[in-house]
């Protein structure tokens, strides 16, 4: 995002718009418990894997994995 003077979406500071925020505190929390639990992603073998939407005009290869190492 361009946060420079003139430009601003979702609001400076304190007043951003609120579903950025969310956002933004549960890929914090998750990325927080990935590290805390040493969690690998993976790409899994599978022989015809399904693709599954994630955002319009967005689909992905359902194809990966996690496992706690260590």
């Amino acid at each position: 995002m361009c946060e420079q003077a003139g430009f601003a979406p979702f609001g400076f500071g304190y007043r951003r718009c609120p579903g950025e925020q969310f956002t933004i505190k549960v890929f914090e929390d998750f990325l927080r418990k990935v590290w805390a639990d040493n969690i690998e992603f993976g790409k899994l073998e599978i022989p015809d894997p399904e693709r599954v939407p994630i955002g319009p005009g967005q689909v992905v290869t359902d194809d990966l994995g996690f496992s706690r190492s260590g």
